[in-house]
């Protein structure tokens, strides 16, 4: 037990964050950018505008330019991370590229932080619904002439994500597709080391954002409650892209009895107005115990076998008697 305690002590929990950020390494040649805000929402009716406020930092050892970039991208469809559309011929349904105005590039001096102000604009035919994109920047060296032969030119690349919602006609519907448990990153329906992450997976049928919450609990086979937690309970809280789907992880405790438990969600999403609810049972089972599980069996079986020959040859004996 000793061992299993630890070993589960080891498991990493991986988070997924919706943050477009992919970083370059830092060296005297290097160049990279920091950015806030990662997230931006707005709800703006068609022929409204507002700014989306950027804060951009040079965090290299030399002047930058800071090139812009407008991209459409789409949910992995588990941890909701996006992924950004780079084809310029490919756009989204919910693309804000038609909504951004007058996106220039920033030259940054060694050190420097400025504030940028993205205007947004909504096109007064836009149809109510869910908008999305990314703003991106990427640090080029201010003196930067393309790479030398033999050489790989590295840059950061940072962003915010921008959602806009389009108020109007919005269909808010959300399904309840599956709950997953796992150890580590090994989902199971039975386990031989506590199992220490619990997934609520869910699916946005609608043409809006969502943002599904809830409470999970996990009883034991006496129906006691091992633990409890509230669903996509931040602030704030998660979104869901229009016809995409999110696995929804947090990491779950007290799971130290052995035996069968049953995982329960109860999810809504909007006003509450209604609750979805889905169950699903596992088993925890230490190695110890499958190990006597075992030899109680074999034993079990050597014991009827035994019996059963000691029939046999009494019942011959009793039969040469005769």
């Amino acid at each position: 037990m000793r061992i299993i305690k630890q070993l589960t002590a080891l498991v990493v929990l991986v988070f997924a964050v919706a943050v477009v950020t992919t970083s370059a390494q830092q060296s005297q040649t290097g160049s990279g950018l920091s950015i806030s805000p990662t997230l931006s929402e707005f709800t703006l009716k068609p022929g409204e505008a507002d700014t989306v406020d950027i804060t951009l930092k040079n965090i290299t050892v030399g002047d930058i330019i800071a090139q812009a970039y407008l991209n459409d991208f789409a949910a992995d469809n588990e941890t909701g991370s996006p992924k950004i559309i780079v084809d310029p011929n490919k756009q989204s349904p919910n693309s804000i590229k038609n909504f951004v105005v007058d996106l220039d590039d920033v030259p940054l001096a060694k050190g420097e932080q400025k504030k940028i102000n993205v205007l947004i604009q909504v096109p007064a035919s836009t149809t109510p619904g869910a908008y999305f994109g990314v703003i991106r920047y990427k640090a080029v060296p201010a003196n930067d002439q393309g790479p030398k032969e033999g050489e790989v030119s590295l840059s950061a690349s940072v962003g915010t994500i921008v959602l806009v919602t389009v108020p109007g006609t919005i269909t808010e519907q959300v399904e309840l597709t599956g709950l997953h448990i796992y150890q580590g990153d090994k989902e199971a329906l039975l386990f031989t080391k506590q199992p220490n992450e619990a997934g609520v997976e869910i699916k946005n049928l609608g043409n809006g954002f969502v943002k599904p919450y809830g409470t999970v609990e996990i009883r034991n086979m006496f129906g006691e409650v091992a633990y409890s937690y509230q669903l996509n309970n931040n602030n704030p809280r998660a979104n869901i892209l229009p016809g995409s789907s999110r696995i929804f992880k947090d990491e779950i405790r007290n799971i130290n009895k052995f035996g069968r438990y049953t995982m329960s969600a109860s999810v809504t999403y909007g006003n509450g107005s209604e609750i979805l609810v889905m169950e699903k049972t596992f088993w925890y089972l230490p190695l110890w115990l499958i190990a006597v599980i075992v030899a109680i069996v074999i034993a079990l079986i050597a014991g009827l076998l035994w019996a059963f020959r000691s029939y046999r040859r009494s019942s011959k004996h009793g039969y040469h008697r005769k």
